[in-house]
């Protein structure tokens, strides 16, 4: 029998910018070695996330730092070399801009009005990007993330708040910083409880950020106490959307639940480390979401 093969992974962005005559820019690559005008996009990294990939990319191919916005439809299609290839991609706001020294993998990035972009494209899925794009409305992301893996309780004779994450979750937290930085997270909330301190603390660290600790997300006070979990849930989304700052939470399995409640999701059991993206809209409405773990 014949085994189904595995689609190479890859991940790109549509990046808009606003230009105070043109209107909405959406940059283009240029690739000679195929002679065509394409979106930015390249192939996974052993061991990278899919949206770490994506910012990558972006930054590799046109000298753009990015901040992912919503996902958009994924792309299939079959190379002649490796056969089928799965790009994901999101939308991207400008971060930074670099001038990016041609080579042999892009020989020109050119920053195009909306219809001229859509004329330049060889490829009718990345116009279809594109347009898709144009059609969602602002968002501002929301991460909820359960702590990385915690030392065991039976092995832990001190108080369980002071429970310290283990070796695998230490690589579990270092692997979240390009994953966060991807969403541009500005704004670090956790329970107070060791375990989940450390999990965003090298993403603090790296991004200079302070942290601010709430007991009330703890799972000795959060697990019994869904109202007193959905007022704070209620001020921080109320800030991430009026503020449109990129915030992440870290909370524990049984404070989960009430989370998601409170933000009006549906259920979802995450494994340590992992996280959801919740794309708000200005009124606090989840838009779009993704799921995604540090694969440690």
């Amino acid at each position: 029998m014949s085994s189904k093969v595995r689609p190479v992974l890859a991940a790109g962005a549509v990046v808009t910018r606003e230009h105070p005559t043109r209107g909405t820019e959406v940059v283009l690559v240029h690739r000679e070695r195929y002679d065509d005008w394409s979106l930015p996009k390249g192939k996974l990294d052993a061991g990278e996330s899919l949206p770490a990939c994506a910012v990558r990319e972006v930054l590799e191919e046109t000298g753009v730092t990015i901040r992912l916005g919503l996902p958009l439809d994924q792309v299939t299609y079959e190379t002649a070399k490796t056969g089928p290839k799965r790009v994901d991609y999101w939308a991207g706001s400008v971060v930074s801009v670099e001038r990016r020294v041609p080579d042999a993998e892009v020989d020109e990035v050119s920053w195009l009005p909306l219809q001229a972009a859509l004329s330049r494209l060889d490829f009718e899925h990345d116009r279809f990007l594109v347009r898709q794009l144009m059609e969602q409305p602002v968002t501002t992301p929301l991460v909820i993330l359960r702590h990385a893996k915690a030392m065991d309780r039976k092995d832990w004779s001190r108080k369980d708040p002071a429970r310290p994450i283990n070796s695998r979750g230490r690589r579990q937290a270092r692997l979240l910083i390009p994953m966060l930085a991807a969403y541009g997270v500005q704004r670090l909330v956790s329970s107070s409880s060791a375990r989940c301190v450390s999990t965003v603390m090298p993403y603090a660290h790296s991004r200079e950020l302070h942290v601010e600790t709430y007991g009330q997300l703890t799972e000795e006070v959060g697990s019994d106490d869904a109202r007193g979990v959905a007022r704070l849930l209620a001020r921080i989304r109320e800030q991430t959307v009026t503020d449109q700052v990129p915030t992440a939470i870290c909370v524990h399995r049984p404070v989960l639940p009430h989370v998601l409640e409170a933000l009006e999701m549906a259920p979802n059991a995450l494994v340590t480390g992992e996280f959801l993206v919740a794309h708000l809209t200005g009124d606090g409405e989840v838009h779009a979401l993704e799921r995604h773990r540090p694969q440690a």
